[in-house]
């Protein structure tokens, strides 16, 4: 019986059934993951992290409104064209995310340790869905947060327990 049930990703939790991993992951998962490994931590600079990560967001969605009342859609159509290619470029190169993933269908997960304060953590876990083969990415917590490398040792060996 394996002993480790559930690791943290960004956005949430992974968790493993008898049969399969389910990933509980939201938005609001995602501020509150924010929030724990940040906010609470009680450092200047962690708080910084925090406000910066939550102010990203309004500010964002300012300068959406500020380009469209200016009138400045060629650069806007330039944003939201760029995100678009980079969302079908993944999908087309086999990356899905789906809530549920039976752990009969995958074939390997590989790990990528991340460079701290560069890159995150992350799995890539490859399955195979019907006839064709599909990657979910599933990124970590940060490595500089209390719990980035616990997390990031945490889900490796939960997938080595299971023979990944």
């Amino acid at each position: 019986m394996p002993s480790i049930e559930s690791f943290p990703t960004k956005r949430g939790t992974a968790r493993f059934t008898e049969d399969s991993i389910h990933f509980e992951e939201s938005f609001s998962g995602y501020i509150q993951s924010l929030y724990q490994e940040f906010w609470q931590r009680g450092t200047w600079w962690h708080n910084g992290i925090f406000v910066g990560y939550i102010l990203a967001f309004p500010i964002g969605l300012g300068w959406v409104v500020s380009a469209v009342r200016g009138g400045d859609f060629f650069f806007l159509a330039v944003v939201v064209g760029s995100i678009a290619m980079f969302w079908v470029m993944n999908y087309a190169r086999g990356f899905r995310s789906p809530d549920r993933i039976q752990l009969d269908t995958i074939e390997k997960v590989s790990a990528t340790a991340g460079m701290k304060g560069l890159t995150r953590p992350r799995l890539i876990i490859t399955y195979i869905d019907g006839e064709t083969t599909y990657r979910r990415r599933v990124n970590l917590q940060p490595l500089y947060t209390s719990n980035g490398e616990t997390a990031y040792e945490q889900a490796q060996a939960a997938f080595a327990e299971r023979g990944f």
